[in-house]
């Protein structure tokens, strides 16, 4: 009938997130994929049982957790559900979920051949620099500022790469709690944003997601490599010297026939820039707690440049 229902689940859900795990289900029609809402992050495990259940076209696990661990994550469910398909039955999964709490092995599976850290290098930020090229100075500019960023594309691929090498730009805050990689748009779902304040929000183009600038301060089509300042922000988004210079490192460092950096030194390049433009935030907002026009103009910040640094001092909480 093409119905789609939870079956069971262990422990028990509320009904709220029983609806959002349902509808983001089909947001990644097989294999892995993740998303979060409110503290919890949600990952997803969806593979064919047209020969396995009678009836059944699909089969998705999904596991709720606190932490963030996608590749973890992936291989635990990959792993349940080969169990899950072998038997028709939850039984062997409540078995291996209570081995997980315990600490303990689940088949090839081991919580401690996963390294948290490594989660957070995930991804390519240097393929983002090559996506986006020029324009990825303005998703630095966003994520910098404590913006508002929806990133959208045709597939859920597309969606999740993207999104999910954005806090590496603001590397200092080790900040992925604002990502919500895959979202509907349903009252549920964008009250979250809303409550979230400032995010990174990442939805199917065919959602319509585009048109919504009330979601956004800056948009990112990874479909068709674009990326889009929403009228309302575009006064914090006006570049100057300190953008240039990011701008060409990020340019530079992923030129073709040139050098190229790995992504753990792009990171660290970004991070020192960021770093230097944060310390002089610091040191201005020690003399004079406001940032006031007349601070700025004695140390001599071009005036191009005033409201993006009034902007990172309040994005660092630096301002009285």
């Amino acid at each position: 009938t093409g119905a789609v229902d939870c079956a069971w689940s262990y422990p028990s859900i509320d009904a709220t997130t029983e609806e959002i795990l349902i509808n983001r289900s089909a947001l990644h029609p097989n294999g892995f994929f993740f998303s979060k809402h409110k503290g919890a992050w949600q990952y997803f495990f969806t593979t064919s049982s047209t020969d396995v259940i009678a009836g059944v076209v699909q089969v998705t696990l999904s596991a709720i957790s606190p932490k963030f661990h996608p590749e973890k994550f992936s291989a635990l469910l990959e792993v349940l559900s080969a169990q899950y398909l072998a038997s028709a039955s939850p039984v062997p999964l409540i078995s291996s979920f209570l081995k997980v709490t315990l600490g303990k092995s689940v088949d090839t599976w081991n919580a401690n051949g996963f390294d948290e850290k490594t989660a957070l290098l995930g991804g390519s930020i240097g393929d983002l620099f090559r996506t986006f090229g020029v324009h990825s100075v303005l998703i630095w500019t966003a994520m910098l500022l404590k913006k508002r960023v929806v990133v959208v594309g045709e597939s859920s691929e597309q969606v999740l790469s993207t999104i999910r090498v954005l806090p590496q730009l603001a590397w200092a805050r080790q900040n992925w709690s604002i990502l919500r990689p895959l979202v509907n748009l349903n009252p549920t779902e964008l009250s979250d944003l809303e409550s979230s304040g400032v995010y990174c929000a990442g939805f199917l183009e065919s959602s319509g997601a585009k048109s919504r600038d009330d979601l956004y301060d800056l948009l990112v089509d990874a479909s068709a490599r674009e990326v889009t300042i929403a009228e309302h922000a575009k006064e914090d988004f006006r570049m100057g010297e300190l953008h240039k210079e990011v701008a060409s490192f990020m340019l530079s460092s992923t030129a073709e026939g040139s050098d190229q950096l790995a992504d753990s030194d792009l990171i660290k390049g970004v991070f020192s820039r960021t770093n230097k433009i944060v310390n002089a935030a610091k040191s201005l907002c020690a003399k004079d707690p406001t940032l006031s026009p007349d601070t700025l103009d004695a140390a001599k910040v071009p005036k191009s440049t005033h409201r993006f640094m009034y902007n990172a001092a309040l994005a660092e909480g630096l301002l009285a």
